[in-house]
């Protein structure tokens, strides 16, 4: 048999109930003041930087100053004629140069190679259509002007291992070739219905020996 009795206990149930509520005090944090954690909380909080505010600045200060040096100029001297017809004929082309008058024609430069029937049909020799795969520099000087009396006997030719002179009557032309040339092969036509000098010049590169 209980100690109290059914009215008795419901009397102290009121009492903690009412107990309960008065407990909680102003001072005591309520839920909403509790900070919510995650799990991006747990371990060493990582220090904040304090932000800066960005206050506008002159856009040529963010302007990196160009690191690349300036290119020297070519202090190289010419080289000096060791013998006398050495320096006869540096001095006869200067004087060419300077008081000659005579116009510069028109010139077109492209490329040839030689291709036989192992290259169409099996491609043997891996050659491409690019100037790397070509033997040949084809120089074209457009004489239009001229007589058509002039001839080949009176055109002048001289082929150096990177440049190319040609005179005519009425024209001059000093060409300075993009690679250098063997000057004892290759071969030169004038076309006289065309008023056109055609010079085919045999090349000499580094990796000539790769590319054929």
């Amino acid at each position: 048999m209980s100690l109290l009795g059914g009215e008795n206990i419901r009397l102290l149930q009121k009492l903690f109930k009412a107990d309960d509520d008065g407990s909680s005090s102003d001072d005591e944090p309520t839920a909403q003041d509790v900070p919510q954690l995650g799990p991006g909380d747990i371990g060493e909080q990582a220090a904040q930087k304090p932000k800066s505010k960005k206050h506008p600045t002159d856009p040529a200060e963010h302007v990196k100053p160009c690191s690349y040096a300036p290119l020297a100029p070519d202090t190289q001297p010419n080289p000096e004629p060791s013998t006398l017809e050495q320096w006869e004929a540096q001095q006869l082309h200067q004087d060419r140069t300077l008081f000659d008058s005579r116009k510069q024609p028109d010139y077109r430069l492209s490329y040839r190679q030689t291709v036989a029937t192992e290259d169409i049909y099996l491609q043997m020799n891996c050659k491409t259509p690019a100037t790397a795969s070509c033997e040949s520099m084809v120089v074209e000087v457009f004489l239009s002007a001229e007589d058509d009396s002039v001839g080949i006997h009176q055109i002048e030719l001289e082929v150096q291992e990177q440049r190319v002179t040609v005179g005519s009557p009425r024209y001059r032309l000093e060409l300075t070739l993009p690679h250098r040339i063997n000057p004892d092969r290759g071969n030169a036509a004038w076309l006289s219905d065309q008023k056109t000098l055609r010079l085919t010049l045999v090349m000499v590169r580094e990796l000539d020996f790769v590319n054929f």
